[in-house]
C-alpha cells in the first residue's frame, strides 16, 4: 500500500476520537431503557431513510444523512473485505494450501492472512506469467446521491430524472444504454462480451488485425489484440471511427440518440438552488453515493507455460476481484471514509438534542473504526498479491 494511502488511513482514528465524545452520555444515562433507545435502528448497509432520530428541522436532516452515509460506508467496507478474503482464499486453496492454516476470526485479520497465504502458494509460478488487464472502473450511483439531496432540501419535487443526470454529469463521465450510434467505447467486462470493431482492452474473441497473444486452432483470436479487434471483446471496446456497430452494453462517450438509464462515473454537479440543503447534508450524500458505487470486474488475460496452468486458472477466476479493490474500489471507499468522518465532525454536538441520536453514535463510531480496519486490510492484502504478480499500483 502506498505512503499516501497509509497516511490517510492513519489519520482516521484521530478524527474518530472527537466523534466518540458525544455518545458517551447516551446509554449510561438511560441504561434501564437500553433495549429501546440504544439504537436498534443502525445497521451497516441498511436503508435508514425512514428512521426518525428525535431531532428537529435541519438537525434531523443533517443527522439522518450522516447516519445513512455511515451505514452505506461501513456496509461497503464489509463487502470489500469479504471479496478480498474470498479471492485470496480461493487462490491459496486452488494451489494446495491447507484451509486449517488460517485461524483468525476478525474480517480484517482473515483478509491479510489469506492473502499472505495466497502469495506463498503462488511461489515461483509468477515468474513465468504474462498478465494484461482492462483497467477496472466504478460508476457512482447518481440516484443515491440525488435522492439523498432531495431529503436534505425537504422538497418533494426534487427527484432525480434521466435528464437531470445528464445535466449534472460532466460529459466525459457519462455512460448509459445507447440505441443509436455510440461514439467512444462500449463497456464490457470479464463476464460480459460486447460487440467490437476497434481497440479491445481485454480479451478479443474474433479476428485481430494485428498481433494476438493467443489464438484458437482455427486461427481466431482469444487473447490480447494489438490492433483492431472484430468480433467480441471481454473488456472495453473503443470503436473505430468508421465502425457501424451497436453497443450491447453501456456506451461511454456520446450517443446520437438520448441515453437510456444514464449513469455518471463521477460525483454529480450541485443541484439547483431550490433543491440544495446544507453543505453538511450534501457532503453526506456524496459519501453515500461513493460508498454505493458499482464496479465492473476487469477482463484479465494471463499467459504462461503448461507447468503453471493451475496458477493461470485460479488467477483468471479471482484476480479481477483484487484488481477492482486495488485499482478502483479502494480509493473510492477512502474518499467516502474521509467525507463520513468530516460530516461527523460537522455535527457540532447536534446529536445531544436527542437521547436516541446520541446513543446511535456509539455503534456508528464502532462500525466506522472496524470499517477503516477492513479497508486497510483489503488494500494491504490485494496489494501484496499485486506485488507478487509485479502489477504496478495505480497512478496517484
Amino acid at each position: 500500500m502506498n505512503i499516501r494511502v497509509t497516511w490517510r488511513i492513519a489519520a482516521f482514528p484521530l478524527a474518530l476520537a472527537g466523534l466518540s465524545v458525544v455518545p458517551a452520555m447516551g446509554c449510561d444515562k438511560v441504561s434501564e431503557l437500553q433495549n429501546d433507545v440504544c439504537c436498534r435502528d443502525f445497521t451497516p448497509g441498511a436503508d435508514l431513510a425512514t428512521v426518525k432520530w428525535g431531532l428537529e428541522g435541519e438537525a434531523e436532516l443533517n443527522y439522518g444523512a450522516f447516519m445513512q452515509s455511515v451505514s452505506d460506508f461501513t456496509g461497503a467496507a464489509g463487502a470489500i473485505v469479504a471479496d478480498v478474503t474470498s479471492a485470496c482464499q480461493a487462490i491459496a486453496l486452488d494451489l494446495g494450501a491447507d484451509v486449517a492454516t488460517i485461524t483468525a476470526t476478525k474480517p480484517n485479520e482473515r483478509a491479510e492472512q489469506w492473502c499472505e497465504l495466497a502469495v506463498d502458494a503462488l511461489g515461483d509460478a509468477t515468474a513465468d506469467l504474462s498478465i494484461t488487464f482492462q483497467p477496472p472502473s466504478c460508476t457512482v450511483d447518481a440516484s443515491v446521491q440525488a435522492n439523498c439531496e432531495a431529503r436534505c432540501s425537504a422538497n418533494v419535487e426534487c427527484q432525480l430524472t434521466p435528464a437531470e443526470i445528464v445535466a449534472r454529469c460532466d460529459p466525459g463521465q457519462l455512460s448509459g444504454r445507447c440505441e443509436g450510434k455510440c461514439t467512444g467505447s462500449c463497456e464490457g467486462s470479464a463476464n460480459l462480451a460486447v460487440h467490437c470493431e476497434g481497440t479491445c482492452q481485454g480479451t478479443c474473441e474474433g479476428t485481430c488485425d494485428g498481433e494476438c497473444s493467443a489464438t484458437t486452432a482455427g486461427g481466431d483470436c482469444r487473447g490480447e489484440c494489438q490492433g483492431t479487434c472484430t468480433g467480441e471483446c471481454r473488456g472495453s471496446c473503443s470503436f473505430a471511427a468508421e465502425a457501424d456497430v451497436q453497443c450491447n452494453a453501456d456506451c461511454s462517450g456520446s450517443c446520437d440518440v438520448q441515453f437510456k438509464a444514464p449513469k455518471c462515473r463521477a460525483e454529480l454537479k450541485p443541484p439547483s438552488a431550490e433543491c440544495q440543503g446544507s453543505a453538511e447534508c450534501s457532503g453526506s450524500c456524496e459519501a453515500s453515493a461513493s460508498a454505493k458505487a458499482s464496479c465492473k470486474e476487469p477482463a484479465v488475460n494471463i499467459e504462461g507455460g503448461a507447468e503453471v496452468e493451475a496458477a493461470i486458472a485460479t488467477l483468471k477466476a479471482n484476480l479481477p476481484r483484487l484488481l477492482v479493490v486495488a485499482h478502483a474500489r479502494g480509493e473510492l471507499l477512502l474518499a467516502s471514509a474521509e467525507a463520513v468522518v468530516q460530516a461527523g465532525g460537522n455535527l457540532e454536538g447536534a446529536a445531544t438534542g436527542s437521547v436516541k441520536a446520541g446513543a446511535c453514535l456509539i455503534p456508528a463510531t464502532n462500525a466506522i473504526t472496524q470499517a477503516v480496519e477492513n479497508i486497510q486490510a483489503s488494500l494491504t492484502g490485494s496489494a501484496s498479491v499485486m506485488a507478487k504478480l509485479e502489477i504496478a499500483p495505480p497512478s496517484p
